[in-house]
């Protein structure tokens, strides 16, 4: 899925963005993914990792919440999917301030559906990354388990962080759910295809 000559997208109000938000503040990495749909394919937008700890946890309205008005600001974000578990407040307090803010609680299902949804993405070739060290770092500790009720992201030992992969299920399955106006409906016929 990656693109060598790929890079973060630059700011601008030309390319609409749907973003995810995996949060966490004291034992795993939190991220945020934004994706595009350009030529055809879901593309890595730009991507945020913090490395939170017991000793130095994160502060989500200095860091989450400032990227995510950084964001809207600079870019042209249709939608922001969060877990509302650990950004309740967040959520109340960026919908009320007007960004587009939605729950994505990380139920089973929900998660289920991410994951196939990008397990489709990558399978057909309609996923493009830029090259990110710690990204692949987070994809090679990522496992797929083929569970009774759907796919299922997994970390290969408890100690792995995979939040960044687990952001990009929910921003691409988010995106292909909710398309912006001006189209991510032809890589969810893609990907419903496959």
């Amino acid at each position: 899925c990656i693109d060598q000559e790929a890079t973060p997208l630059l700011p601008t109000k030309a390319i609409p963005l749907v973003v995810a938000v995996d949060a966490a503040t004291k034992h795993d990495t939190a991220a945020i993914i934004a994706v595009s749909y350009q030529d055809g394919k879901v593309r890595l937008a730009r991507h945020h990792v913090w490395h939170p700890s017991p000793e130095s946890p994160l502060d989500i309205e200095e860091t989450i919440e400032a990227t995510l008005r950084w964001l809207c600001k600079e870019f042209s974000v249709q939608s922001i999917h969060v877990d509302p578990f650990q950004m309740q407040r967040s959520i109340t307090t960026l919908a009320r301030d007007g960004l587009p803010i939605r729950e994505f609680p990380q139920s089973w299902g929900k998660l289920a559906a991410a994951a196939q949804a990008l397990f489709d993405l990558v399978n057909g070739g309609n996923l493009v990354l830029y090259p990110d060290a710690e990204m692949r770092q987070q994809a090679q500790m990522t496992v797929a388990l083929d569970t009774d009720r759907g796919w299922r992201l997994s970390k290969t030992k408890s100690a792995h962080k995979i939040d960044s992969i687990v952001a990009l299920a929910m921003a691409v399955h988010s995106a292909l759910q909710n398309p912006p106006a001006d189209g991510f409906e032809g890589v969810e016929r893609e990907v419903a295809a496959t």
